[in-house]
């Protein structure tokens, strides 16, 4: 089973291991994009860090994670911070109320190619991803 429960999840966050989500496909001045969330643990405080990644999907074989930033200004190598939280619960929260994440396509750290695979297989469609 590739997606977490959200016990599942917020335990992942607890552990310290990153959990990652592919939230849509879309098509801006001709060229395409990906955006994906991430939930960390932060390494400064005691608390975790919710982050919206936009790259370019630029259709060859790298992980999505390895794309380059859609935006010329993005820190791309961290994503752009959406909060901080001081608990995994709150977190899950915040992705799910600002970015609209799904709460049960979470997937740990790693398995996020395996969810762009299926989104090539699915023909790359624009939009929200939606279950399988």
């Amino acid at each position: 089973m590739r997606h977490l429960t959200r016990s599942f999840a917020e335990g992942a966050l607890r552990r310290g291991r990153q959990i990652e989500q592919l939230l849509e496909a879309f098509e801006q001045d001709g060229r395409r994009g990906l955006r994906w969330t991430s939930i960390s643990p932060a390494t400064r405080f005691h608390g975790f860090i919710v982050s919206l990644h936009t790259v370019e999907d630029i259709d060859y074989r790298l992980t999505v994670d390895e794309y380059p930033s859609f935006y010329e200004s993005d820190e791309e190598d961290f994503g752009q911070t959406i909060g901080e939280t001081e608990s995994a619960e709150e977190a899950l929260d915040l992705a799910h109320r600002e970015l609209a994440a799904n709460p049960a396509r979470w997937v740990n750290q790693g398995v996020l190619p395996d969810e762009y695979n299926d989104y090539v297989e699915q023909g790359r469609p624009l939009g929200r991803r939606q279950p399988t």
